[in-house]
């Protein structure tokens, strides 16, 4: 199952506020109205970007703000106005220098949007940096993210030996670090068992996704879609490990529950149903495979077929066996 699916900033922009301390978007009850919310929080946040241009705040607080429009626009797939923020970003705070912390995040940030863009060079170096910078400043916490960074990175590029051995050292920091959170847990636990079914080791990877669900279920509410994902990923692990029966049953659940907030046509939830039809087809169920195509057609009605084909390779759908 070799996924760049979570990236560990994907996961932490779903958990947390706003960098500027301002409330994260609204979460409607619908598809349609969390979309609405993430699109309004993106035009909101935007024009707080052009009117601190216009008032030439510093730099360092005009850097956070396109670091969260960066953010929000990598969270509604859309990948080259993310670049663009976080590229800003980037540059003012290199301009002011310090804020070695917040450089790093926003490095890791531009490394995924370029995941998603396909410019696996640019991502390595941008994840390079960004780990050099955390050992600068000695922080443990930091560094494993940078650590589970990598390992995505190398899933993407299939090298699941290496992305392993970074997970896995990801994992141990935050087992053991009390400032770890549980979307640093679900991201390095996902990344290993990733990398364990890209060795061709998928039974191995089954408990460390339920121990995905279990933090996922035991920390979120019930719509919330890393339940859903951490469930599909359960799924497609016991499909892979001959076990049809659990496998339909997490599969089925997991895209259900993605598709309370991601169902308006994320690159995640797409390339989801894409494999769960998949495995509804091998299995002869022809009639809730020929269901999940028609979903796929709606979602892909909805976003750019070229932002679904490119986000896939962001969140690892493209190398699933």
């Amino acid at each position: 199952m070799n996924v760049r699916i979570v990236p560990v900033g994907f996961l932490l922009l779903f958990f947390c506020s706003s960098i500027l301390g301002q409330p994260a978007p609204a979460r409607g009850n619908s598809v349609d109205s969390y979309r609405e919310d993430l699109l309004h929080r993106i035009a909101v946040v935007a024009e707080g970007a052009r009117q601190a241009e216009r008032d030439k705040v510093g730099d360092i607080q005009l850097a956070r703000i396109y670091a969260e429009l960066g953010q929000l626009c990598y969270r509604a797939a859309q990948w080259d106005r993310s670049e663009s923020a976080a590229k800003r970003s980037l540059l003012l705070f290199r301009r002011a220098g310090g804020a070695k912390g917040e450089l790093a995040v926003v490095l890791s940030q531009l490394a995924d949007v370029h995941i998603a863009k396909g410019n696996l060079k640019e991502s390595e170096k941008e994840d390079k940096e960004a780990l050099k910078l955390r050992e600068e400043l000695g922080d443990r916490l930091q560094i494993a993210r940078s650590w589970e960074e990598l390992s995505a990175l190398a899933l993407r590029q299939q090298r699941f030996q290496r992305a392993k051995e970074f997970a896995q050292k990801a994992v141990e920091e935050f087992s053991t670090n009390t400032r770890s959170t549980v979307s640093d847990r679900m991201a390095a636990w996902l990344a290993l068992s990733e990398s364990l079914c890209g060795l061709n080791e998928c039974p191995s990877a089954i408990p460390f996704l339920k121990k995905s669900v279990d933090d996922a279920k035991a920390a979120l509410r019930p719509q919330d879609f890393p339940i859903g994902l951490s469930e599909f990923l359960l799924g497609y692990a016991y499909w892979k490990s001959g076990e049809i029966s659990l496998a339909e049953e997490y599969m089925r659940d997991g895209t259900s529950g993605m598709d309370k907030q991601l169902g308006w046509g994320h690159p995640a939830y797409v390339a989801a149903l894409t494999h769960y039809e998949k495995f509804l087809k091998e299995n002869r169920q022809m009639e809730a495979a020929n269901e999940v195509e028609r979903k796929i057609h709606r979602a892909e009605a909805v976003v750019d077929v070229g932002a679904i084909q490119s986000g896939q390779g962001a969140f690892g759908f493209a190398a699933l066996k």
